[in-house]
């Protein structure tokens, strides 16, 4: 039986999953907008190493390190990973009491 913790944390990471895809979208645009069409085709491609190429072109140009798109950028990620260490830890519990179950 799925507790509500572990209905949050579905919520949470579907939620962390459009959010992710907003940024993707955001950087192959700014890519295209300021480089053009190689640039944008290759953040479409490798999305993890393109994010933290345009955090450092982003952060150099502004000079702030706590611009939008940076923000944006950490808080997907640090969300992501708090989703995915309780899908474990929960995933865990939920095993280990449909074990119990069978005995």
């Amino acid at each position: 039986m799925i507790n509500t913790l572990q209905y949050i944390t579905r919520i949470l990471l579907l939620l962390v999953n459009f959010a992710g895809l907003a940024v993707y979208f955001y950087t192959i645009y700014y890519a295209f907008s300021n480089v053009g069409l190689f640039a944008a085709f290759f953040s479409a491609g490798l999305p993890g190493i393109s994010s933290v190429y345009w955090m450092y072109s982003i952060t150099m140009e502004t000079g702030d390190l706590t611009n939008n798109y940076n923000l944006a950028c950490v808080t997907v990620g640090i969300t992501y990973a708090l989703a995915l260490l309780l899908m474990i830890i929960l995933g865990g519990k939920e095993q280990a009491a449909g074990e119990e179950d069978e005995k």
